[in-house]
């Protein structure tokens, strides 16, 4: 593909010796003035003009359309190249970004599922501590059982001894007493 010139307003306003916006009023204009002769001839029921009366007029005007023309679609092209250049790259960033947000996001669910497998291994953790402390509350509290029950009986066992002991005492004292009374 041959470059074409960066400007191709340029070339059509050197050609033209006008503006690219002129050269597009003189073809709106053109277009309205043969429309409205055109209406105007259907109106009244006759024909255009004869082209040999408007030939020359009509061939001028019709090489500055085709000189505008040419040098619109030349910029059109142009300007199709530009748009197509220029949005290409910003599609494959696009892209890019699309595929980043994917696996940003894939990530992000692979951290949440790895969060919540912790915060299960953390309650479970929790509950084994629960479990062990209330083991080890159990374990010592039936000790202090055990304990108070061996002292307890100590106790009981010593109430028993001194029960005896007074019960013994006091047959001795009785005794005592019947023998210095006779």
């Amino acid at each position: 593909m041959a470059k074409k010139s960066s400007n191709p307003w340029g070339e059509m306003s050197s050609k033209l010796g006008r503006s690219p916006s002129a050269c597009l009023g003189r073809y709106e204009d053109l277009m309205k003035e043969t429309c409205s002769e055109h209406v105007a001839f259907k109106r009244r029921g006759t024909s255009p003009r004869p082209i040999e009366e408007s030939g020359f007029k009509r061939s001028k005007v019709a090489g500055q359309v085709e000189v505008c023309l040419s040098s619109f679609e030349q910029t059109l092209q142009h300007l199709r190249e530009e748009v197509y250049a220029t949005i290409q790259p910003l599609s494959q960033a696009n892209l890019m970004l699309e595929q980043q947000i994917k696996e940003r996001d894939e990530r992000i669910e692979n951290l949440q599922k790895m969060l919540e497998n912790i915060q299960s291994q953390l309650q479970a953790s929790k509950e084994k501590k629960r479990q062990a402390s209330i083991v080890e509350l159990i374990g010592k509290h039936q000790k202090c059982l055990e304990s108070l029950e061996m002292q307890l009986g100590e106790a009981m066992s010593e109430q028993n001894t001194a029960a005896e002991t007074i019960s013994s005492l006091r047959q001795d004292i009785n005794a005592d007493k019947d023998s210095n009374s006779d």
